[in-house]
């Protein structure tokens, strides 16, 4: 498909994914970030905060399924998640992890495992357009380079 079909094609799914408030204006900045920074950064940006996110969801979940929640451990890292989800611009996922911080702020077992469920949740749906975007922007660099 050519370069610019392809070009197409990813901004009418970015678009969707705007409308549909899963992603915020926050994640157009970081769009724009590859036009300076690098091409692929979109894609290192998105499998970096995902990888994170896998390894932050093993904290959460480990630390809320102790007989006794160290709640202190699992706020600090629903905000860092908080945080690279803020970054990214996963609109869905950030108002998820904000009632997550909620329910750790009240020291509430059930509150915070619902919360989690609710993140994950929201994380899948989102993961499963960031491959779809992933694999829409190495299509186009291949492009770009030739192949």
């Amino acid at each position: 498909m050519a370069l610019p079909m392809q070009r197409s094609l990813l901004r009418s799914f970015v678009q969707s994914m705007h409308e549909e408030g899963i992603v915020n204006d926050d994640f157009y900045q970081l769009l724009a970030m590859k036009e300076t920074v690098r091409p692929d950064y979109v894609v290192r940006a998105v499998t970096s905060y995902c990888l994170s996110a896998q390894n932050l969801f093993s904290h959460l979940t480990y630390h809320i399924c102790q007989p006794e929640v160290d709640y202190h451990q699992v706020n600090t890292a629903a905000c860092e998640f908080y945080a690279r989800t803020s970054s990214i611009g996963a609109e869905h996922v950030k108002l998820s992890c904000a009632e997550l911080i909620q329910a750790c702020q009240e020291n509430d077992k059930e509150y915070c495992s619902r919360a989690l469920y609710w993140t994950k949740n929201e994380y899948s749906k989102l993961r499963r357009k960031f491959e779809t975007l992933v694999q829409m922007e190495r299509k186009i660099i291949d492009l770009e380079n030739g192949h």
